[in-house]
């Protein structure tokens, strides 16, 4: 067919040409510029591209850590979450100093009291309780200085440990006392132009708190039940908050006493202790905010 010439895709290509010297050394030449251009375009393209790379891994690596999800919270934080403000629990070993309280088979109530008061108080420092000893040393409080650390905190739980002692050898088991009506503590006088009215104190008496507690005892040792009992007892009638009182076994009792003897039994009583505390501030009903205080002027 007459007309331009057709292109022929597939026209298959010639025998090469043998190049003569004078080509191949001008190939040469040409080739061996053109690779030094190559190489100083690569030179600034590694650098300026290179930092972009390093860019997008560090990113990677970042977006990695917001997404990656925390560790799973300890059964101790999703507890203290799901107790809300948690109270101060003033803790109260009983007797000390030149009261050695209840003595039998080479035991010191103020010694036992003091020891199983610093056991709960690790404990529940572990559950993120607030938690303070009217003493933590061999020394003598007055009753009114033992109320008087828990009357100054606004939330708080008041636990006096004890051991009992009776007539008869034979008396075993533990009890929890709490008040038959709260009274409420002395305040002292300020001049605010009118004389202020007392500070009302909780209607909480410690029942729960005692029940409680008294359960979470019998489970943890076994011992004879003795019930909760309401007592007019200092310590407990004369705090604002809710208070109890525990008494952990009988010292002239020969099988009491050779428990309480057991550093392993006194961890049964602290962890039974701060069981009851638990469960209590898990069923405690939200604290009545105190009235506001009128500022002296």
């Amino acid at each position: 067919m007459d007309g331009p010439e057709q292109l022929d895709l597939f026209t298959r290509s010639a025998e090469p040409a043998t190049p003569s010297a004078p080509e191949m050394k001008n190939h040469s030449t040409a080739k061996l510029r053109r690779h030094r251009f190559l190489g100083k375009l690569a030179r600034p393209w590694r650098v300026q591209n290179a930092l972009p790379c390093v860019g997008l891994v560090v990113l990677a690596g970042c977006l990695t850590f917001i997404v990656a999800p925390d560790d799973e919270p300890s059964a101790e934080s999703r507890l203290a979450s799901t107790l809300g403000s948690l109270p101060t629990v003033v803790i109260d070993p009983g007797h000390g100093g030149n009261d050695d309280g209840a003595r039998s088979h080479g035991l010191r109530e103020k010694d036992l009291s003091l020891d199983l008061a610093l056991r709960v108080e690790k404990l529940l420092r572990s559950y993120s309780f607030p938690a303070v000893l009217t003493r933590r040393e061999d020394t003598f409080m007055t009753l009114p200085e033992r109320t008087a650390v828990a009357n100054r905190i606004e939330n708080a739980i008041f636990v006096s440990l004890h051991f009992n002692h009776s007539r008869d050898s034979s008396a075993t088991g533990v009890e929890t006392f709490y008040a038959t009506e709260k009274v409420p503590p002395e305040s002292s006088w300020a001049w605010v132009g009118f004389v202020s009215k007392p500070e009302p104190v909780s209607t909480d008496i410690g029942a729960d708190l005692a029940g409680y507690i008294q359960t979470a005892l019998v489970t943890r040792t076994n011992a004879a039940n003795r019930g909760i009992k309401q007592r007019e007892l200092y310590v407990v009638r004369h705090t604002r908050c809710p208070a109890v009182l525990v008494e952990g076994g009988f010292l002239n009792n020969v099988l009491d006493a050779r428990l309480i003897a057991n550093g392993e039994y006194l961890d049964r009583l602290a962890q039974a202790i701060v069981e009851g505390v638990i469960t209590y501030q898990k069923n405690r009903p939200p604290p009545v905010a105190p009235p506001p205080k009128i500022a002296a002027h």
